[in-house]
């Protein structure tokens, strides 16, 4: 099982990509931009992405802004979350989405979509945001 965390910090999800590693023997990777998530999804295709919202883009953003983003053009260097979930419609296989974001902004979290599976708010504990992952990978909770 491979799980990619996009979190442009990388401290709020290292516990619990501990936890997964050890737990579930699964292979857990955190990025921290747009750029290094989508580069390593064409390569290394994961079960679960757990991504921010307000992620940035990195370096040099490639080719035109989806659906999800261009409702946001002017933010959208803020946004890199809805620049990463319309690249991840370009995945095959496509992962599972989880949205662990701070991001309150009811039409902002209309604009998610379908394409995540739930979001969990942030910072969220550790049980919680694991539960969350356990949950959208359709695993029991560990006893």
């Amino acid at each position: 099982m491979r799980i990619l965390f996009v979190d442009d910090d990388p401290q709020q999800v290292a516990t619990v990509a501990g936890v997964l590693r050890e737990a579930l023997d699964a292979e857990v990777r955190v990025v921290c931009t747009v750029e290094e998530a989508v580069a390593l999804l064409h390569e290394w295709p994961a079960d679960l992405v757990v991504t921010d919202i307000f992620i940035p883009l990195g370096a040099s953003s490639r080719g035109t802004l989806g659906p999800r983003a261009r409702r946001y053009e002017e933010t959208v260097q803020h946004l890199g979350g809805l620049v990463l979930l319309d690249e991840l419609d370009r995945v095959e296989p496509a992962p599972r989405v989880l949205a662990h974001t701070a991001c309150t902004d009811f039409a902002l979290i209309e604009v998610l979509g379908s394409r995540v599976y739930a979001r969990v708010p942030k910072p969220a504990p550790v049980d919680v945001l694991l539960r969350a992952v356990l949950e959208a990978l359709d695993l029991p909770s560990p006893q």
